[in-house]
């Protein structure tokens, strides 16, 4: 069984995970984004968001999943935006996102009606319910400004591999701005993996016996490499095994620290209570 300490290694992390055919193009960006609000005298940070699944053959039929809405990863995004952060919002596919989380649950076309024209004939002006979209200019003239300022940078995963190559890109393309990154890991990361070269391409037959798998890579451990001074925040929640290299926590905590620091580490960590739905 391969060691998961030993993923955060570029051969190791290559060998057991495929690399997505955009990282690169994508590390661009993040670097682009980066040095623009540096020197705009903004603080950046990656905030990570939503689940991560793990297919069980190359060609996949079936995969393992971990579920989350990523309530806390959009929420806190904006809590971010508002404290003057640029944000990399590294999100998983489909899963909630900046200031639309408010109205996940509604039925879009139930919010939105035809204007009456002239002589009682329908017209081809929509106008919006505000009642079904209670805030709604607030939240758009907020969602504008954040745009327009080009505040916020959206990047999807669905795959633990393509979580754990674009977490590394991150931390590569934020290296250079030190202490002024931070990142702040709210994805729930699987916790089990099949090694690409031990997936099997086709669907996998109950026949064949009993399926095996490895120990997920610590995402923590993964972002800490090459990151200098940045800060890292990651999130345990109740009943979780502690993941943070800094050492052991209590359950249902969020550490702050500054990794590379050593012993000084200690003085400089912040521990925050997590709270609400993933």
């Amino acid at each position: 069984m391969a060691d998961p300490r030993t993923l955060t290694a570029e051969g190791k992390l290559s060998e057991e995970f495929a690399v997505p055919s955009h990282v690169e193009e994508v590390k661009g960006q993040m670097a682009a984004f980066a040095v623009q609000h540096r020197a705009a005298g903004h603080r950046v940070v990656l905030i990570t968001s939503g689940g991560t699944k793990v297919p069980l053959e190359s060609r996949t039929v079936r995969f393992l999943d971990n579920f989350s809405s990523g309530r806390r990863g959009a929420s806190s995004a904006e809590y971010f935006l508002e404290s003057g952060y640029a944000v990399i919002f590294l999100h998983r596919h489909r899963s909630l996102y900046p200031f639309t989380r408010l109205y996940s649950g509604i039925n879009l076309l139930d919010s939105l009606q035809l204007e009456n024209g002239k002589g009682g004939s329908v017209s081809d002006q929509v106008v919006v319910n505000q009642q079904a979209l209670p805030n709604i200019a607030k939240i758009l003239m907020r969602y504008q400004a954040v745009k327009e300022a080009g505040l916020l940078l959206p990047v999807e995963f669905s795959t633990l591999s393509e979580y754990l190559h674009l977490l590394k890109a991150a931390a590569q393309a934020l290296s250079p701005i030190g202490s002024n990154a931070m990142f702040y890991l709210a994805a729930a990361v699987s916790d089990f993996y099949i090694p690409a070269s031990d997936m099997p391409e086709h669907k996998i037959q109950s026949s064949n016996g009993p399926l095996q798998y490895e120990d997920g890579p610590q995402d923590v451990v993964a972002a800490g490499e090459g990151l200098g001074s940045s800060s890292i925040c990651d999130f345990l929640q109740a009943g979780d095994r502690p993941i943070h290299p800094a050492g052991q926590s209590s359950a249902g905590s969020v550490h702050l620290s500054a990794p590379g620091c050593g012993s000084q580490c200690t003085g400089h960590q912040t521990r925050l209570r997590s709270s609400g739905d993933t």
